[in-house]
C-alpha cells in the first residue's frame, strides 16, 4: 500500500515511480548535486546542476535547460528551500549549497522561473516531483508547498498528490529560545502533472 507519509525520501520517490510515473527512474534531475539523494535508487537518465558534482552532470540551472520543448516524461526536483546571507565565500553545507538566495522571495522566484521551465520540456501527461519545505525567515511563515501548487496550476500543471516526508534528523535553528512558530520537521513532495 502507498501512503502519504513516510521518514524517508527513497519510499516517497519509489511511490511517486510506481503510481504516478510508471517507470523505474526519472528522466530528469535538474538539482542532482552528487547523487546521494538516489541511494538505492536508478539513477535519473539525465542531470544537470548548476555546480556539477559528478563527470556525467551537466552545467545548467534548472530554469534554463538544454533541452527540447515537450521532451521528457519525468521530473525530480530537490530545489534549496532557505534563504541564507551571500558572501563571497560560504563557509558550511548550508552556506554553500544556498547561498545564491538572500531572501525568501529570491527562492520562490527561481521556483516560478523552473516551474515555466519544466512546463517547457514536459510531454503533456508528464510528471514534475518537486521537494519543498515551509519555512520562517524574518519572523514570516512562508508557505512553499502551497505557492507551488498555486503557481503551477496557473500555468498549466494539476497537483496529482502530495506526500509527506518526516525528518528522522533535525537542525535545530539558532533562535529556539525566541519561538515565535512551530518548527518544520517535514517536507513536501508535491507531484505535478502537466495536462
Amino acid at each position: 500500500m502507498i501512503k502519504t507519509v513516510y521518514d524517508n525520501y527513497q519510499d516517497i520517490m519509489r511511490a511517486i515511480l510506481d503510481l504516478h510515473v510508471k517507470d523505474e527512474t526519472f528522466d530528469i534531475d535538474p538539482t542532482y548535486s552528487s547523487g546521494k539523494f538516489y541511494k538505492g535508487l536508478q539513477q535519473p537518465r539525465k542531470k544537470f546542476d548548476l555546480y556539477p558534482q559528478t563527470s556525467d552532470t551537466v552545467m545548467s540551472s534548472s530554469d534554463s535547460l538544454p533541452l527540447d520543448s515537450d521532451s521528457v516524461s519525468s521530473i525530480c526536483f530537490d530545489p534549496p528551500f532557505l534563504a541564507w546571507h551571500t558572501k563571497e565565500d560560504p563557509t558550511g553545507i548550508i552556506g554553500k549549497r544556498f547561498h545564491g538566495f538572500r531572501y525568501m522571495q529570491d527562492v520562490w522566484d527561481y521556483y516560478d522561473r523552473s516551474l515555466r521551465e519544466f512546463h517547457r520540456i514536459v510531454k503533456k501527461k508528464g510528471f514534475v516531483a518537486f521537494k519543498c519545505q515551509d519555512t520562517v525567515s524574518s519572523g514570516k511563515q512562508w508557505w512553499s508547498h502551497v505557492h507551488i501548487m498555486q503557481e503551477a496550476e496557473k500555468i498549466g500543471f494539476v497537483t496529482k498528490d502530495i506526500f509527506i516526508n518526516v525528518a528522522k534528523n533535525r537542525m535545530i535553528g539558532h533562535n529556539h529560545a525566541n519561538q515565535k512558530h512551530a518548527r518544520k520537521f517535514h517536507s513536501y513532495w508535491i507531484v505535478l502533472q502537466k495536462i
